[in-house]
């Protein structure tokens, strides 16, 4: 019998192997989806307002259109005001997990033997080689 936390990490490696594999096709999916949606609020929206104000057709098309650009303009308001406090947060929390990356890091370098740290730096070193070769030439 698979446990509980096995079962959830296998679970998760096939949805990430389905996503990485059929990424294209999930997004056209999903953005198709998205925009059928929109066509279909936006119809109910014409027909609402069609049927409250008796317009014409393309009366309610003008007041819908001017409708959605005026709540996308309030909700892009309120995310420019909103920028600044997750911007702040994002940085501190960049910055706590850099210097605990930092600390980690250090305290590793320092429990490491001396030949430990040579081969570090060689496998360091030639890595970078290595890369600046196939990207350079």
């Amino acid at each position: 019998m698979i446990s509980f936390t096995n079962r959830k990490i296998l679970i998760q490696f096939i949805l990430i192997g389905i996503v990485m594999t059929m990424y294209d096709v999930l997004l056209d999916s999903l953005f198709s989806i998205v925009h059928i949606a929109f066509e279909w609020f936006e119809l109910a929206l014409e027909e609402l307002i069609e049927h409250i104000f008796h317009t014409n057709r393309q009366q309610s098309q003008i007041i819908v259109f001017y409708l959605l650009w005026s709540i996308a303009l309030f909700g892009l308001y309120h995310l420019w005001c909103a920028l600044p406090g997750f911007y702040n947060r994002f940085k501190e929390q960049f910055f706590a997990a850099s210097s605990e990356y930092k600390s980690c890091i250090t305290i590793y370098w320092r429990e490491q033997s001396s030949i430990q740290r040579i081969k570090w730096v060689t496998s360091f070193t030639v890595s970078i080689s290595c890369l600046a070769f196939f990207v350079f030439s």
